[in-house]
C-alpha cells in the first residue's frame, strides 16, 4: 500500500511540533539541575568559583530551596564545582565585622590542577573598606585598584587553558545606584584583562531575593540562566 504525500509528511510535522514545545522545557530542567551529562565536555577539569555570600550561603542539592547558582550550572554541564567563598567579602573587603579574607587572600584556589573554568563572583560588598575594624565607604579608585590587583593575580597564577569568567555583581533592589557604579568598575577591569564578563543586571528582582540582597531559589536560578546562556 502506498501513502499519500500528505500522509507521509504527518509524522515529521508532529515530531517538529513536539520538539518545538518541549525544547524550552527540557532546557529549563537543565538549568534547574535536573539534567546532567555523563561526561562534561564544557568543563572536564571542573569549575572553581571565588565569591561572596551569593555563592557561600548556598548548597549543592538539586531542587533544594538553597541550591546555589553555581550548583545549577555544575549540574547542567555535568561538571564538578569547588567554591572558595565567604559572606561579606569581596575584592576590597574581608568578611563580616572586618574579619575573614578577601578574594586575593584565597591562595588555595591555585593549588592543584587548574580547572576548566574559573568564575569570579563578587563586588556587592565593596561599597565599603575596613579601617580600624569598622566599615568606611570606599572610593571608586579604591574599588578599581582592588579589582585590578586581584585580576592581575588571576592572570599571573591561572594558566591560559583556564577560561576565566567575571560575573557582574548580582545585585538586588537595595541601593541600585551603588550597584551600577561597582558593576561598571568590575566590567571595565574584566575587559581590560581580557576576561569574559557576564552581566547579571536585572536577575535579582524584588521577588527573587529574601532580604533585598540574597537570592531565593528563583534568584539563584535566574543567575544560573545568565551563566548557562553565556556558556552555551
Amino acid at each position: 500500500m502506498t501513502l499519500s504525500r500528505k500522509t507521509a509528511r504527518r509524522p515529521v510535522v508532529i515530531a517538529f511540533v513536539v520538539a518545538l514545545v518541549l525544547g524550552p522545557f527540557v532546557a529549563w530542567q537543565g538549568a534547574q539541575g535536573g539534567q546532567t551529562h555523563e561526561e562534561s565536555v564544557l568543563a572536564p577539569l571542573g569549575i572553581v568559583v571565588v565569591g561572596d555570600s551569593i555563592t557561600a550561603r548556598y548548597n549543592d542539592s538539586p531542587g533544594d530551596e538553597r541550591q546555589g547558582w553555581w550548583s545549577i550550572v555544575g549540574h547542567r554541564f555535568g561538571a564538578d564545582v569547588r567554591t572558595y567563598a565567604q559572606s561579606g567579602s569581596g575584592y576590597l573587603r574581608p568578611g563580616h565585622r572586618c574579619e575573614g579574607n578577601r578574594f586575593i587572600d584565597r591562595t588555595e584556589v591555585y593549588a592543584g590542577a587548574a580547572p576548566s573554568i574559573l568564575f569570579v563572583e563578587g563586588g556587592r560588598n565593596d561599597w565599603a573598606r575596613c579601617a580600624d575594624g569598622m566599615f568606611v565607604p570606599s572610593t571608586d579608585h579604591e574599588i578599581d585598584h582592588a579589582v585590578g590587583t586581584y585580576l592581575d593575580t588571576v592572570k599571573t597564577f591561572v594558566p591560559a587553558t583556564t577560561r576565566v569568567i567575571v560575573l557582574g555583581p548580582p545585585w538586588g533592589p537595595l541601593d541600585a545606584r551603588t550597584g551600577v557604579r561597582i558593576t561598571g568598575i568590575v566590567r571595565a577591569q574584566a575587559e581590560a584583562h581580557g576576561f569574559e564578563f557576564i552581566s547579571t543586571a536585572g536577575a535579582l528582582t524584588a521577588s527573587r531575593v529574601v532580604d533585598g540582597v540574597h537570592p531565593n531559589r528563583h534568584g539563584s536560578a535566574a543567575i544560573a540562566r545568565r551563566v548557562i546562556r553565556a556558556l552555551e
